[in-house]
């Protein structure tokens, strides 16, 4: 009897009957995998993509999936020695998407759920730190208000700009807790409603309008539907030697071998990706910590071999202790596709007919493109930055979503050039054929999506002085932009790439 037809609808980490993406999400499967590896994962549960598909037809949770929810909690609360909705010592939990295939920064994720004022108090008390507890409240309450009830990221935004100044995190909080109820329809829920309500913002976050531009043009299924992960937090906001960050075992946009992502001490998860901070190179961690250094390479390591191919894992370090969130095989551009391709055949993990059927057409036309033929003057370099996703574009900045898409409709190829990216803009990626962000890392939104859909991407250059329309160059493998119109030449021949064309053509032969 196959696991859907057992009438089962959610499954603990370590009680799925495989790691299946189609039944579990690419998320769960990977912690499904994890767990069987023995790796640190906090524990959590599954609800399977067969009650993502059904929510969106019913538009309702139906019973008995409540009450697996509830039973999955209680085992939960056991191995925590916490009680979720207990003020005096909470458990608290994120819920995240997680659809069959990769769609990164696509949907919605909601962290902290069970947190409540009185709760918040208790915490501060519990931990020593008001920052930490009344921060972890304010994201929870900021997250349950865009995400869960639908309130635009501009109302809550205008919402704390209204305070007066010097207000501190404990008055955004009270703003927050008000405005959920003026304009999302009812007061802030208790724990149990809060899980309930996140749960089905994710799976509504599966139709949200960037999921479907990105599945568009991808090629994805509509019909798979995503999964939802419920996991126990683990903080990386508990002081200096805490952290979040993102990392990949081999580099995603040359595919050279080595860790190769981003690390914030004192933060959470999400702060990573979203590009707001400046991020640290996740080899800060070696000098830092260089036990949760060792640790973190073991794990790329095993993850590497397990999947024969690179890994994206996200991981936190909560006071010391190193904690593994979520690994999926990585987006990777062009060029590292063809590399990583070969190199992973001369290590012996896969053949070469599989790395011929793992490079598509489009990644090895990316991986023979031209590159400007030399790095121009410094007078004419706009911005130096991370080099986060190869290739060499000309076109015109576009300093706002709207205008990449206008001017794209207009046929001029476009160079977004923006302060950072979310993703609420990705029609804006799409229509563009550069991006550039003032701000973020290696694992920033701008720098994954745009590896993913092969187009060149400079990160973290701080103000550039780019004007709307003015004609800019890009250099994704030198990490610049730079004025004008530089010239291009081919690409110098790349071993790896010399001996993929050699298979290919045999291949085709």
């Amino acid at each position: 009897m196959s696991a859907v037809d057992s009438g089962r609808l959610t499954w603990a980490f370590d009680d799925a009957p495989s790691a299946d993406p189609a039944l579990l999400g690419g998320k769960g499967a990977g912690l499904v995998k994890m767990v069987a590896l023995e790796l640190p994962v906090p524990p959590g549960f599954i609800l399977g993509t067969p009650c993502g598909r059904g929510y969106l037809a019913d538009g309702a949770l139906p019973e008995a999936l409540v009450a697996e929810i509830d039973e999955r909690i209680a085992a939960l609360e056991a191995g925590a020695g916490r009680t979720f909705g207990d003020d005096a010592a909470p458990l608290l939990l994120s819920v995240r998407s997680g659809a069959p295939v990769s769609m990164p920064g696509m949907m919605d994720t909601i962290l902290n759920v069970g947190l409540t004022a009185a709760g918040t108090a208790a915490l501060e008390q519990s931990s020593g730190s008001a920052s930490f507890a009344e921060s972890s409240f304010e994201r929870l309450l900021h997250g349950f208000a865009t995400t869960v009830r639908g309130i635009s990221a501009g109302v809550v935004e205008d919402a704390l700009l209204d305070l007066p100044s010097g207000s501190g995190a404990g008055d955004r909080c009270t703003a927050l807790l008000a405005l959920i109820e003026a304009e999302g329809g009812a007061a802030f829920p208790d724990a149990r409603g809060q899980l309930l309500e996140s749960v089905e913002a994710v799976f509504r976050s599966w139709n949200s309008p960037r999921a479907k531009a990105y599945r568009r043009h991808k090629g994805i299924d509509d019909d798979m539907g995503t999964a939802v992960v419920v996991q126990r937090m683990v903080f990386g906001n508990r002081g200096e030697t805490s952290g979040s960050g993102v990392c990949f075992t081999r580099d995603p946009a040359t595919g050279a071998p080595g860790a190769y992502g981003d690390i914030l001490f004192d933060a959470q998860g999400e702060d990573v990706v979203a590009g707001e901070r400046d991020t640290l190179p996740v080899a800060e961690l070696t000098e830092r910590m260089p036990e949760v250094a060792a640790g973190l390479d073991d794990v790329c390591t095993l993850l590497e071999r397990d999947a024969r191919d690179l890994c994206d894992i996200e991981f936190t370090i909560e006071e010391g202790t190193l904690w593994i969130l979520q690994t999926r095989v990585g987006q990777r551009s062009g060029r590292a596709a063809v590399r990583l391709a070969v190199a992973l055949v001369d290590e012996g993990l896969i053949t070469q007919e599989e790395a011929l059927a793992r490079v598509t057409d489009e990644q090895l036309e990316a991986a023979r493109a031209p590159v400007f033929a030399e790095e121009p003057p410094e007078g004419d370099v706009l911005a130096r930055g991370l080099a986060c996703s190869p290739g060499a574009i000309v076109g015109v900045a576009a300093l706002t979503c709207e205008s990449a898409q206008r001017r794209s409709d207009a046929g001029e190829q476009v160079v977004l050039v923006r302060p950072t990216t979310a993703p609420a803009d990705l029609p804006g990626v799409l229509a563009a054929a550069a991006v550039v962000t003032e701000r973020g890392g290696r694992a920033s939104h701008a720098a994954v999506v745009a590896r993913g859909l092969e187009k060149p991407a400079v990160c973290g250059t701080g103000p550039t002085g780019i004007a709307e329309g003015d004609t800019v160059s890009v250099d994704g493998d030198r990490g610049l932009v730079a004025r004008g119109a530089l010239p291009l030449a081919e690409a110098a021949t790349d071993p790896l790439v010399k001996t993929f064309l050699e298979w290919h053509d045999a291949d085709r032969g």
